[in-house]
């Protein structure tokens, strides 16, 4: 599973009160590969545990079988993003089909 955008809010790097950190432990609890990636974030831990960091994220996310995009920091191409991965939940609320946007 790859999760992006792992911050409290798009474009900044603070962490605290992040929806990522509840999904990655309930990810690992089902035994889930987890890995991330987040352009204001170098490292993140979960429970002491370190989740690794993918340096791109749409090459990554052609990788994963589930990507999860948890904030839509500026810095990410989200049609780009819907035509590359397997698939990709946009906890944001958009909903993505190849080369469209739909809201």
């Amino acid at each position: 599973m790859l999760l992006l955008g792992i911050t409290y809010k798009p474009d900044i790097a603070d962490r605290r009160e992040t929806p990522a950190l509840p999904v990655a432990r309930l990810l690992r609890e089902r035994e889930a590969e987890v890995h991330f990636h987040d352009p204001h974030v170098p490292g993140w831990s979960v429970d002491d545990v370190p989740v690794p960091r993918v340096d791109d994220p749409l090459a990554a996310a052609a990788d994963h079988d589930l990507t999860i995009l948890l904030q839509d920091h500026s810095s990410y191409d989200l049609p780009a993003l819907a035509d590359t991965a397997r698939l990709l939940f946009d906890t944001r609320g958009r909903i993505f089909r190849p080369g469209v946007e739909v809201l």
